[in-house]
């Protein structure tokens, strides 16, 4: 079997087993954003519950709903947890395919089935990949999306143009970001990169079809829910950026989390080295994790070992073997030294890549999870160049001490799982009167359960993480305008463990619970629901007339 078609089989291989055995063992999602929003923002979105809702997922019912559509769909429908799991771990296969094939690429020469398998069980065990494993974050379509665009973009280098290599880099860079803005960053990257990947003459139409492909494919990805938010809110990255756009639904902010932002330039520099303690610094849970380090440095050697003195140690033997023997006989050996030569071409854009992917990372976000592709990538590098460095000796037993370094000081992030079951997920409300309106005051998930109320019955919040009323905006206006002048029912929704600063907040509105709670079945969250007694209140945000 031709040593390609070898190790792209292997490659499937790995990338479908280690998965596999990651879903396993993590079992179903259950994690705070798919209790918040991921279910609810599509379904509200493709059943016109948006229209009567209000901020029922707190600040991120207005994320990009598109690529949880199959996720919220297979939900409706009732499937459990097994093949729905499946299709979430479908962008992980393809992330952990496409590192191991970038591997192969930067490191021709050393390609081998134990690399690959020891390489797999690297990528696989990231504090950032293994924990969103058949998760709904979406990190790994980021991660799938840009890992491809990486290896199309150094298997195209030398062997197709400008256009035909950066068109499809920017359209999957463009999908990355359109799908989740945090994408953004290697958006970036892949600019840094196209500026010295080639020559000077050339850079117009790498920079040119980089911008088109990537406009396109955030047209694709985005435009749609942007075009929704525009036309809604007045800002299609609503609530996001509302400093320059200012939409009245919301307070003119940015709405950026700041809570991980280096404070220096010191924590900037040390942020590697940070990465290797157990700590909150880069995520709301717990983690650690060595790749960052250990993958810059072995992007540092791997580019010395990329030099042109080293080049000559391969390209020389074929070179001498080609006036030798038969063509049959040479032929290996020629594509060996050409895909040598490839790799070596790639150095300084990798680099440029790489060292832009991260700064924007951590000026723009500083949340380990957002840094899954370039984990991936480090993964890879890691292993790559211990393969290189121990070529000739004891190559195997390196890597597995590589392995085990990486591996063992990692510390994964809990976001919650449960065991596996069917339906994935179920919520059934007691029967409700009719022009009910439920609200909610709480900063816990429960958005999923709004998505199973009466189409008929909106779900409206007077607190949470964005909505409050004593800050006065559009959205808080309308909730207060429906709470004064509805004459139906009036129900909250909470958790069970009420969450009494924000339920409070209920009071300012002459509101309190007037009765006995009745419980929601609800296999995420306990939940319940109160009938409302109402009083007269002073308005908050509006003036009677």
């Amino acid at each position: 079997m031709p040593a390609e078609r070898a190790s792209w089989r292997t490659a499937v291989l790995v990338a479908l087993f280690f998965t596999a055995l990651a879903a396993i063992a993590l079992r179903q999602d259950a994690n705070w954003d798919l209790r918040n929003y991921h279910l609810y923002a599509p379904l509200a979105w493709m059943e016109g519950r948006l229209d009567g809702d209000i901020a029922a997922a707190q600040l991120q019912t207005w994320h990009n709903p598109i690529v949880d559509i199959p996720f919220a769909l297979m939900v409706r429908a009732g499937l459990g947890g097994v093949p729905i799991t499946v299709w979430l771990a479908i962008p992980c296969v393809l992330g952990l395919y496409f590192g191991l094939r970038l591997l192969d690429t930067l490191m021709p020469a050393q390609r081998s089935r134990a690399r690959t398998w020891i390489a797999g069980f690297v990528l696989i065990t990231g504090a950032a990949a293994y924990p969103s494993t058949g998760a709904t974050f979406n990190d790994q379509f980021v991660g799938a999306f840009v890992l491809g665009a990486v290896y199309w973009w150094a298997r195209s280098q030398g062997r197709r143009g400008p256009v035909a290599t950066w068109l499809p880099v920017g359209l999957f860079a463009g999908a990355a970001a359109g799908l989740k803005l945090t994408g953004i960053t290697y958006c970036l990257g892949f600019i840094a990169a196209a500026l010295i990947a080639g020559p000077v003459r050339q850079l117009p139409l790498r920079v040119g079809a980089l911008a088109l492909g990537g406009g396109v494919g955030a047209a694709l990805c985005w435009g749609p829910w942007g075009w929704y938010l525009w036309r809604e809110h007045g800002n299609p990255l609503f609530p996001y950026f509302n400093h320059w756009f200012l939409s009245p639904d919301t307070v003119p902010d940015a709405w950026r989390d700041l809570r991980y932002l280096p404070k220096s330039p010191l924590e900037m520099l040390d942020s590697p080295l940070r990465l290797l303690r157990r700590s909150r610094n880069f995520s709301e849970q717990v983690l650690a994790d060595p790749r960052v380090l250990l993958g810059l440095l072995a992007l540092g050697g791997w580019m010395w070992l990329r030099r042109d003195r080293a080049l000559a140690a391969v390209a020389g033997p074929a070179a001498g073997a080609a006036n030798t023997a038969s063509a049959d006989a040479v032929a290996p050996a020629v594509a060996l030294a050409a895909a040598e030569h490839n790799a070596a071409a790639l150095r300084w854009p990798l680099l440029a890549f790489v060292l832009i992917s991260y700064l924007s990372w951590l000026l723009i976000q500083s949340i380990y999870r957002y840094l899954l592709p370039l984990e991936l990538l480090f993964s890879a590098l890691i292993v790559g160049t211990v393969s290189m460095l121990f070529a000739w000796r004891w190559t195997r037993t390196a890597m597995l001490v590589a392995m085990v370094l990486v591996v063992a000081p990692t510390k994964h992030p809990s976001w919650g799982r449960d065991p596996y079951r069917s339906p994935m997920i179920e919520v059934r409300f007691p029967p409700l009167p009719n022009d009910s309106i439920v609200l909610t005051s709480t900063d816990s998930p429960i958005g999923h359960a709004v998505a199973f109320l009466p189409a008929e019955v909106p779900a409206m919040a007077i607190r949470n993480n964005f909505m409050d009323p004593q800050r006065c905006t559009r959205l808080q206006e309308r909730v207060e305008r429906t709470i004064a002048g509805h004459a139906g029912p009036l129900w909250l929704l909470r958790p069970e463990q009420v969450d009494y600063p924000a339920a409070d907040r209920i009071a300012l509105y002459g509101l309190s619970v007037g009765g006995t709670c009745l419980a929601v079945e609800d296999s995420l969250a306990e939940i319940e629901l109160c009938p409302l007694a109402r009083a007269s209140f002073k308005p908050i945000c509006t003036t009677e007339k």
